[in-house]
């Protein structure tokens, strides 16, 4: 098959969804099969994504349309067919929720979330306002829906009226964490200034995250004593709100924030951690609950949304409204080393079941089921 694949989420800082894709297209470009992957971006200057050269059965396809442009028109109507800017292709997938129109190919969309519907406060206003309108158009174009898990499938069953036979779940792989020895844990401190133990909060500041529960666990917990509270992440859309938050807390210089890290950085914060404290409110999956689990660091995150269906019993679970059992949590983990060992031993087990391998071949499943279905 022909197989198109938008990438253009894979322009800028690559986080969320454009390391999903990256790794996804690895995990492709890897399978002994003779399909032919055509990426898709557009840039107006010839400027290329970095990474796919040489790269088996890629090949890239640009286009001079603006994103903004193509995005407006593939929202309102029928033009330009995707196939018309790709050539001729079986199916055409789309990572990032919308979904162009299509001469022939058979159209495969991606839903990792849809917390812009069910939480709006949440998500930030432009994508409530364009979403809100026009998801459950997009699902209607799809001839197949990917769900990131299982409770994605039935938010999208539910609030976007798609029957269950269009809609599958394939679960991402885990995004491997490479091992760091105690040098590299030290130069890293020492390159960002982090003094004695930590605990680790890795993902965007954007209100999902529930960082501004979380500071007040940490301020409330008196762990803010021996311990820091590092954040590794970019600074989302409501930071002026949480940096006032965070500078009510007593606790406030206990709390660092490192911005974007690279990857180097980020396997030497993830090995020098006691643990990762992730008790976000709302996840379609949770990349980096499972980072930490291969990494071997120990996971408190939230009862809520996907996150129990990705962590089992591998990770320590909490109420993430509930600011008393996250300190509860945070408590609990910090000062029981036994504990600590086995959600680290149990999440490197569990880490190892999601697998970009078997990503692909699942989603080489769906390509053939959507590409029947056209052709019916």
């Amino acid at each position: 098959m022909k197989i198109g694949i938008d990438i253009r989420a894979l322009k800028g800082t690559r986080t969320g969804v454009g390391r999903f894709i990256l790794k996804y297209l690895e995990a492709l470009g890897s399978r002994n099969e003779s399909d032919e992957y055509l990426l898709f971006y557009n840039a107006m200057r010839g400027e290329m994504p970095d990474g796919f050269e040489g790269k088996r059965n890629f090949r890239l396809v640009r286009s001079r349309i603006p994103s903004k442009v193509l995005n407006l028109l593939w929202a309102y109507s029928p033009i330009p067919p995707v196939d018309f800017l790709t050539g001729k292709i079986d199916v055409f997938h789309s990572l990032n929720y919308q979904i162009p129109p299509a001469l022939n190919a058979a159209l495969v969309l991606t839903i990792h979330d849809l917390v812009f519907l069910i939480h709006p406060e949440m998500a930030i206003p432009s994508a409530v306002s364009h979403f809100r309108r026009r998801m459950e158009y997009y699902a209607g174009r799809a001839d197949m829906i990917v769900a990131d898990s299982l409770a994605t499938a039935s938010d999208i069953r539910e609030y976007l009226h798609v029957p269950s036979e269009k809609v599958e779940v394939v679960y991402p792989g885990t995004i491997p964490i490479k091992a760091v020895s105690a040098d590299d844990i030290s130069r890293m401190k020492a390159k960002f200034g982090l003094d004695g133990s930590y605990i680790l909060f890795v993902g965007s500041l954007e209100p999902r995250k529930n960082l501004a529960r979380l500071f007040m666990a940490f301020d409330r917990s008196g762990l803010s004593n021996d311990f820091q509270l590092v954040l590794a992440g970019p600074q989302g859309w409501y930071f002026d709100k949480l940096r006032a938050e965070w500078n009510s807390l007593e606790c406030k210089d206990r709390i660092r924030r490192l911005n974007y890290v690279t990857d180097e950085d980020l396997a030497a914060l993830y090995g020098g951690a006691v643990f990762l404290a992730y008790p976000s409110l709302f996840e379609g999956f949770g990349l980096p609950i499972l980072e930490a689990m291969s990494a071997g660091c120990p996971v408190l995150t939230s009862d809520t949304s996907s996150i129990p269906e990705v962590a089992g019993a591998a990770a320590l679970l909490v109420n993430p409204l509930d600011i008393d059992s996250i300190a509860d949590g945070l408590k609990r983990l910090a000062g029981d080393s036994d504990l600590r060992e086995r959600l680290k031993n149990a999440g490197r087990l569990r880490a190892s079941t999601f697998t970009w391998g078997k990503m692909a071949d699942d989603m080489m499943n769906v390509y053939s089921r959507a590409y029947d279905y056209k052709n019916l």
